[in-house]
């Protein structure tokens, strides 16, 4: 009977291992693989030949995003921020123009840092607001953003604390609900 090392089989293992997790990520990390033709640098998406359930781009989009979760990193924007650009990046990939996209984004809770103007910002958090210029982006795009008023005074800032594209709204959850009766599907993150 033929013996075989334990460090053989562990390191053909670590071998295997690494071969497959090599390969299909040099390929996912090839330029071009990953594309943001809307919101450039946020929401990469890539698009795979045969893709089913593809928006038509002669129809209207009504979505509302819903972001209440904390903020883990404050130094850096809001990954919540960059799904909202990545379905801009899908939509417009298939050729639907911004003019038939109606996004809004309610922000809530533990993300209400997220708005703050780069003041109020720096004065809590000692840097600027680095979801500053993914909203500019995305409020150029014709995104439009609520924050829920009852949280923002909860976290003690008040409305000059909030970037200019922000309307403040009475609740998020109040919000949810008048975008919902107006036809806007509801996408919590």
């Amino acid at each position: 009977m033929r013996r075989i090392s334990v460090s053989f089989v562990s390191g053909s293992l670590t071998v295997l291992l690494l071969a497959i997790l090599a390969g299909p990520t040099s390929a996912l990390a090839a330029p071009g693989f990953w594309i943001t033709p809307a919101v450039p640098g946020y929401g990469a998406i890539h698009v795979w030949p045969h893709e089913v359930s593809r928006p038509s781009p002669h129809a209207l989009y009504r979505a509302v995003f819903y972001i209440p979760q904390p903020i883990a990193n404050k130094s850096k924007a809001n990954p919540e921020l960059g799904r909202v650009a990545r379905m801009l990046n899908i939509f417009t990939t298939e050729g639907v123009p911004l003019s038939h996209l109606h996004f809004v984004v309610v922000v809530d809770g533990g993300s209400i840092p997220t708005i703050l103007d780069n003041s109020a910002y720096e004065t809590h958090f000692h840097h600027p607001n680095p979801n500053a210029p993914l909203i500019a982006d995305l409020a150029k795009d014709g995104v439009t953003f609520r924050v829920c008023g009852v949280a923002l005074a909860g976290w003690g800032f008040k409305p000059k604390d909030v970037l200019h594209t922000v309307g403040i709204a009475p609740t998020g959850p109040s919000t949810l609900i008048l975008y919902e009766n107006q036809g806007y599907a509801l996408v919590p993150f």
